[in-house]
């Protein structure tokens, strides 16, 4: 591999790599070479499937994303023909980077993600908008209905996350209520379930997607904070394919299924 890239340095004239703490990272000739190729190398990928008799439906699709994300979406993704996903799964739990990583060397058909790269090999379908709401636990006192109010009484409590980015938790606080977010921290835990659980527990309060409270919420463990209307910001989840698949009926059923799954959720269909 080490020959194969110094080779390809030096038919370029230019290095295509750097080394990094992190590892080998692509220099722009190299990310703009491989914006250049890989269409061509997958397609190369998609007649060697052909001539294999490697078509869709005879082989697992491989599908990655959070697991919260794939734990939800599930019911679209089992059942064979009844879920509209021909032929077998494989499904991986990974965090964004991983996914567009597995995605673009081929061991990923599909990644569901948050966000879409400025990549133009890979394409990125909406399959839905996801409504946020703020929950904080049952026994707390009633939090103010004003704005500006909420966003100091909530940085005044501890605060129970996802993870310790808060991507959405702080867009929320600047968009929503108009002041950053500085509530302390009081529990991180990458699981919606326990993340909704130790709001029902007392720990803190937190944001999260409004079909991951449903239950405590009718159980009236938790309590959503109705100051900015009930359900604040949204997340969108995108099915991100390389461009060179768009026209594999599997991932197109797939796109179907998973958009009918949030349907019946009650998260509307990405536009």
């Amino acid at each position: 591999m080490s020959a194969q890239i110094a080779a390809l340095e030096a038919r370029v004239g230019e290095p295509l790599f750097r080394r990094t703490p992190r590892g080998m990272q692509p220099t722009g000739r190299g990310q703009l070479l491989y914006a250049q190729v890989a269409p061509g190398v997958d397609q190369l990928h998609a007649a060697d499937r052909t001539l294999r008799g490697r078509g869709p439906g005879t082989v697992p699709l491989r599908l990655g994303g959070p697991a919260d994300v794939l734990r939800v979406l599930l019911p679209a993704l089992t059942g064979g023909a009844q879920a509209g996903v021909p032929g077998p799964l494989h499904l991986s739990v990974t965090a964004d980077a991983a996914g567009l990583a597995g995605l673009r060397e081929g061991s990923l058909d599909a990644v569901l993600a948050a966000r879409v790269p400025d990549d133009r090999a890979l394409l990125g379908t909406p399959v839905a908008d996801v409504p946020f709401t703020l929950i904080v636990p049952g026994g707390w006192e009633a939090a103010p209905t004003n704005r500006a109010a909420l966003g100091a009484w909530l940085n005044a409590r501890p605060w129970v996350s996802y993870s310790a980015e808060l991507p959405t938790t702080r867009r929320c606080f600047t968009g929503d209520l108009g002041v950053r977010f500085a509530a302390r921290p009081a529990l991180t835990v990458p699981d919606l379930t326990a993340v909704v659980q130790a709001v029902g527990l007392g720990v803190g309060a937190s944001l999260v997607p409004r079909w991951a409270a449903l239950d405590a919420l009718t159980a009236r463990q938790v309590t959503e904070v109705t100051g900015v209307g009930g359900a604040v910001g949204t997340a969108r989840w995108t099915l991100l394919t390389r461009v060179a698949d768009g026209d594999r009926p599997d991932l197109r059923a797939l796109v179907g299924a998973l958009s009918d799954r949030a349907a019946a959720l009650g998260v509307s269909s990405g536009s």
